[in-house]
Formats: structure tokens, sequence, C-alpha cells
């Protein structure tokens, strides 16, 4: 009986821990995606710019704007809503409203792992890519 016990405890502590999509419902992340250089003719602060994903979780649908952001300046190149699942590995299924044909989110993969959310797609040289997103307070 007690062997049984032990067995099935070290069983449990062994097994992978099961993500919620309660981890992340009503939470926020951002990571760079890129960066774009700007070459001027006089020196200029404002030239070039960082790229951002912005993810913003609800129940069940999350929130996804993508922004450029200069030293002088932000704009919104995109927000797009979608619906979201979790599976117990941590993957996270994206659905979209609409084809996202040449745009950044095509391809584009989440996964939560070890308390990290990250996201993965492939570059324009066909290797994988990995962004680590940030809580934004």
């Amino acid at each position: 009986m007690i062997k049984k016990r032990i067995l099935i405890f070290l069983t449990l502590l062994s097994s992978p821990v099961c993500f919620s999509q309660a981890d992340l419902a009503d939470k926020s992340f951002q990571a760079v995606i890129g960066s774009v250089c700007e070459e001027t003719s006089q020196p200029d602060p404002c030239a070039g710019y960082m790229i951002y994903l912005l993810l913003n979780f609800k129940k069940d649908q999350v929130s996804i704007t993508e922004k450029n952001v200069r030293s002088c300046s932000a704009s919104v190149r995109y927000q797009i809503n979608a619906g979201w699942k979790s599976e117990p590995d941590g993957k996270i299924i994206l659905s979209y409203p609409d084809k996202l044909p040449g745009h950044f989110l095509e391809g584009f993969r989440l996964q939560y792992k070890g308390k990290q959310l990250i996201g993965y797609k492939k570059d324009w040289q066909g290797q994988m890519v990995e962004y680590k997103f940030e809580p934004v307070k």
C-alpha cells in the first residue's frame, strides 16, 4: 500500500506541469520582432525604429498589435483580434478572423514554457527565430 502511494506520488512529481488558459488571461506581453535603420543626409534622432509585437490576452481572445517605436514617436501598424486556446503542453493555438497572406503573423506560433511566453517564426532564409515575450506591467 505504501509502495503504491510512493509510486503515485513520484509519477505525479515527474509528470509535466500542465498549463492552463487562466495563466495568460488578463495579462499583456511584448517582444521586439525587428528593427529598421534609416540613412539620412543629416543626423536625425527620429530615424529608424524598433518593431514590437504586443499581446493582450483576455479569457478567450487576444489582441495582437504591431507597433513601430521611434525615439520621438510611436505608431500602430496594425491591430488584430484573434481567438486563442491553450493546450496542456503549453502550445497556444491562435485563430484569426481572416487570412493573413504576406503578414508577419503568417506561420507565427506561440508556446508557454516554464512561465515564459515564446513566439516562433521562420525568417526569410527558413531559419526558425525565437521571440521571448516579456510581461507588460
